[in-house]
């Protein structure tokens, strides 16, 4: 468990540097988690051995509500995009959150959030993102590609 939260902090801080850098202004300001406005309530989360859930999206296509909350502890990252993230906040929320979980839990995260926000390219659609991850060549430049989590 320290493993993972020394690469958050590492990633954090990564992030947070960058953005000083480019000149983008810096808040310590508490994160609070986006509303998504494209969700529905239909049922609990139902788990699978690897740590994924089986119920993400409702039979309508849109996102379940009630996973949330359980996505949000698995895949902290992921989960907090908000609708105007870029193909670059995607990349090191996955990367983030790759470090401690199984790829299908960072894929039921960002299935939640593909669907809750809407997105539309440039952001990968799902499939695209599950290729990239298990892709030997590594196309999204995570340090621990190919591991699969924990």
């Amino acid at each position: 468990m320290r493993g993972r939260y020394q690469a958050i902090g590492t990633a954090l801080a990564a992030v947070v540097v960058f953005a000083m850098v480019a000149g983008a202004p810096v808040s310590a300001a508490p994160f609070v988690m986006p509303t998504h406005g494209h969700t529905e309530k239909c049922g609990k989360p139902k788990k699978n051995q690897d740590g994924s859930i089986s119920n993400v999206l409702c039979s309508n296509g849109k996102a379940n509500s009630q996973v949330r909350k359980y996505l949000a502890g698995e895949s902290s990252f992921v989960m907090q995009l908000g609708a105007d993230a870029t193909v670059e906040d995607l990349h090191v929320a996955v990367c983030g959150d790759i470090e401690g979980v199984t790829y299908p839990v960072v894929l039921n995260a960002y299935t939640y959030i593909y669907a809750a926000n809407h997105y539309k390219a440039p952001l990968p659609t799902v499939k695209a993102l599950g290729r990239a991850l298990v892709s030997d060549n590594n196309p999204l430049g995570c340090a621990s590609a190919g591991g699969g989590g924990g």
